[in-house]
């Protein structure tokens, strides 16, 4: 019965995921967090502090509570030495399962699907966005995941681990050339309506999001800098780091265009401890 209940609820989110992509970028923004108890700290790769750690603890209740570690973006040999692991028992956390497939049939094990069920927090380590989306994406354990955060889990990922948690695998093969349109695979969807990138000012990519929002209207870029996170809750996020995040926003370029004939600020940037509001589509400058 309760495997039953985790297909229906996820197929509902999944469903709803789909009807709100397909809104026109002038309607309300909305994203899954509208509605949910959990929160989303997401890391835009680099060195993360030990603040991340500190309120990843926090937020779940302590290090004593459970965490799943889910290491897929990276390569065998690390996740075989236990290497996404090594960090978290550093950090002092105690309890500790992995959950880690290559394919979608693995990944439905019942340990794993229990595991989340069972979780306060759930972390995605770096590496390739794509091998995430390819062993979770529309599985039981995916329902479990939007279950879990429509409940209140804390989900924190960096790198590839940060990308997952958006609407869309950005990133990859699109790089190769920014000026033609590029079919982009689903993401987790956990952050709703949104293109997240990674590595941006440290890797030259805070203008790769562009054609990406001119190809998407209707999602919200948000690009994150090495060591520094956003915190979603709610229908805000803040910033945590010591460098930036941007946020390209469709509905802002069209009012730009109206303004002055052309966009002129393709993104606006933000830092600790900024926070942006999604109904509003400001930036709350404390």
């Amino acid at each position: 019965m309760r495997k039953i209940l985790i297909l229906l609820i996820g197929s509902f989110l999944l469903q709803n995921n789909a009807a709100i992509i397909a809104q026109s970028p002038n309607q309300k923004f909305a994203t899954v967090s509208a509605i949910a108890k959990g929160k989303l700290i997401i890391v835009g790769g680099g060195s993360m502090p030990d603040t991340m750690y500190q309120l990843f603890a926090k937020s779940i209740g302590g290090k004593d509570q459970s965490v799943v570690v889910i290491p897929t973006a990276t390569n065998d040999s690390a996740i075989n030495a236990g290497a996404h692991l090594t960090r978290f028992k550093k950090e002092g956390f105690t309890n500790l399962t992995t959950v880690h497939a290559r394919n979608k049939a693995a990944a439905d094990a019942p340990e794993f699907i229990k595991a989340i069920q069972n979780a306060k927090g759930i972390y995605f380590s770096g590496g390739d966005q794509s091998r995430i989306a390819d062993a979770f994406l529309g599985t039981q354990v995916h329902a479990a995941m939007l279950d879990l955060f429509i409940r209140g889990g804390v989900f924190m990922g960096t790198s590839a681990g940060a990308t997952i948690m958006g609407s869309l695998l950005v990133g990859g093969d699109a790089r190769k050339d920014l000026t033609k349109p590029f079919t982009f695979p689903d993401a987790l969807n956990l952050f709703k309506n949104t293109a997240i990138d990674q590595h941006v000012l440290a890797r030259n990519r805070q203008f790769d999001l562009i054609p990406v929002i001119e190809q998407h209207p209707h999602l919200l870029g948000i690009a994150i800098d090495e060591s520094t996170a956003i915190v979603v809750e709610g229908n805000q996020f803040s910033v945590l780091g010591k460098s930036y995040a941007m946020v390209y926003d469709a509905q802002n370029w069209e009012e730009q265009k109206k303004q002055w004939g052309r966009v002129l600020k393709p993104f606006m940037m933000m830092a600790q401890p900024q926070r942006y509001d999604f109904v509003t589509r400001k930036i709350i400058r404390d």
